[in-house]
């Protein structure tokens, strides 16, 4: 019987909990509040997926934005090659024309020289007829005589 008495006085001394004893790294709060962590926490989540979405666009918006500085940029140096172009051909344009001028002065000249010289053939060629004439006639005059 004292062993009965032991045990039950050991058993009143024991103290013991309704609810396991409180982990010392829980927090107890009000429902109110951590409804609000909740949302926080959800905001929070749904915040860092739209920052990733957002990067995403932003990367995507930077290679568009460097396709078309690339474009502009094609577009500058064709620009500055249709203009070298122009220059090179109005050059080239020039010379052809002064290329003509020259030509035409070159005919006017050949001209006037082809005419003096269809003249002189002309005359030279009338005073050796003429002349050759004159020695057949000579000839036969002196001949027939």
């Amino acid at each position: 019987m004292k062993n009965l008495i032991t045990l039950i006085a050991l058993l009143f001394s024991i103290t013991s909990y309704a609810q396991p004893a409180p982990d010392p790294n829980t927090v107890c709060m009000p429902t109110s509040v951590a409804k609000k962590i909740a949302q926080d926490l959800l905001i929070g989540d749904s915040t860092k997926a739209s920052l990733i979405n957002t990067i995403e666009e932003l990367g995507l918006t930077k290679d568009k934005l460097s396709y078309k500085d690339s474009l502009i940029v094609i577009g500058k140096i064709k620009e500055l090659n249709y203009n070298e172009q122009i220059k090179n051909e109005q050059i080239q344009k020039k010379a052809y024309i002064a290329l003509f001028e020259e030509s035409k002065k070159q005919y006017a000249d050949l001209s006037k020289q082809y005419k003096r010289y269809r003249v002189k053939k002309t005359i030279t060629d009338f005073l050796f007829t003429g002349g050759i004439i004159a020695v057949t006639g000579a000839f036969i005059y002196r001949y027939t005589k």
